[in-house]
């Protein structure tokens, strides 16, 4: 079990760095007290007709980029004077555009680009996104990843000076209604025709521990056993075929289902705040449910929220109209939270359809999260202080679910 620590949310603020032309003439500057001196403009940009002619002229062998701004033209070290006074020749006229070497032959270029995507350079790597540009105007690789400086640091060593770093979070064009396998957590799920075929979510994915075989959880009242399980789409439609469903525990409103390779579902979770959003982590690991943790849950209905504090962390249940309970206080009460001093209870709740979705924590990069349960359904409580009704969340203690069960919860 990976084990963690509180999130400390980083915030990364970029300084953009002033180039100077090579070969540019030096000017005088004038006294700011000079009530003669005037204020130096900048460029014009290129046009759209000047634009399309770079654009050409990057396509010469000995061109490696334009700068945004058009102001840069950068060739590929050792270009020689001859090349370069031909590069300039082609250059659209009225542009500032100015042609530099760069410190990159292309060969170079092509290596480090290489090195970035391949994420071989330390062993946690691959569990982050990275894309990579080269920027003109800076003469750098630049490199946007959800990584933490602990895993881009053997990156930035084995290329200094060379590598320009931003943070980014870079999302997939797939959701959680568009799901295929292996199939992740926070998916959009829909049973076959018959008794119990509504709405419900895709918890995570999980292994039994005498067998290996794999599983994807969702709560115990959404489908009957042996009932087939699919995606599904925006429309209700159905999708791709998801698994069986083979156990169930009406005392623990959990259950699993069984797909038919070696890995139908893999331990990443949808994460977006919106229907089309193909926002994921991946989960990491677990973690006990206390009073007072704040956790995120993200259902296909209601989607991804979070700030939702841990009231009650041994809680027992038994819901109207069925036999669905969680016994022996297996669950727990997570809160609506939110900001409205003093009852802090103006944040999002859960929907019907959000039931089985996973209740999580995150650490301090927000690409890692920690399973603390799976969600099950709300309980209304009249009275208190207000005099009104109160609506609190209700989850499956992930610790009750792998002991009782008998699975460990699948990480990266």
């Amino acid at each position: 079990m990976h084990l963690r620590h509180r999130p400390i949310r980083l915030v990364l603020t970029a300084v953009a760095a002033g180039v100077l032309a090579v070969g540019a003439p030096t000017v005088a500057l004038a006294s700011v007290t000079d009530p003669s001196a005037t204020p130096a403009t900048a460029p014009a940009a290129p046009s759209d007709s000047q634009w399309k002619q770079l654009a050409h002229i990057a396509t010469t062998p000995s061109v490696l980029g334009v700068a945004d701004s058009g102001t840069v033209l950068r060739v590929v070290a050792g270009t020689s004077a001859a090349d370069k006074a031909k590069v300039r020749e082609q250059l659209p006229a009225g542009t500032p555009t100015t042609v530099q070497d760069s410190r990159f032959s292309k060969d170079t270029l092509d290596k480090i680009r290489t090195a970035v995507t391949d994420r071989a350079w330390t062993g946690d790597a691959d569990k982050y996104g990275v894309a990579t540009s080269y920027d003109a105007a800076t003469d750098k690789v630049t490199v946007y990843t959800d990584a933490p400086d602990s895993v881009t640091k053997p990156l930035t060593s084995a290329y200094p000076g060379d590598i320009d770093l931003q943070q980014a979070r870079l999302e997939p064009q797939t959701s959680r209604f568009a799901d295929a396998q292996p199939f992740w957590a926070g998916a959009a799920l829909v049973g076959s025709v018959g008794a119990l075929a509504g709405k419900c979510t895709a918890g995570f994915a999980v292994e039994q521990r005498a067998t290996g075989h794999l599983y994807m959880t969702t709560a115990g009242h959404c489908y009957a056993n042996l009932t087939h399980v699919y995606s599904r789409g925006q429309n209700g439609a159905f999708g791709n075929w998801v698994g069986q469903v083979t156990r169930r525990s009406q005392d623990l409103d959990t259950e699993l289902m069984s797909g038919n390779t070696a890995k139908p579902y893999d331990s990443f979770m949808f994460t977006g705040g919106l229907a089309g959003s193909g926002a994921s982590m991946f989960v990491h690991g677990t973690e006990v449910p206390d009073n007072g943790t704040k956790v995120c849950v993200s259902g296909s209905v209601s989607f991804n929220h979070c700030g939702h504090p841990i009231s009650n962390s041994r809680f027992s249940i038994c819901y109207t109209g069925g036999n669905t309970c969680i016994k022996d206080g297996k669950g727990f009460v997570y809160d609506q939270g939110g900001t409205n001093w003093p009852r802090y209870d103006n944040g999002q709740l859960t929907q019907p359809g959000d039931s089985g979705a996973p209740i999580y924590t995150t650490d301090d990069t927000e690409s890692g999260a920690w399973i603390v349960g799976g969600h099950s359904g709300v309980v209304m409580q009249a009275g208190g202080p207000c005099h009104c009704s109160t609506e609190h969340m209700v989850g499956v203690n992930i610790a009750a679910i792998t002991q009782d069960l008998g699975v460990e919860v699948i990480t990266r």
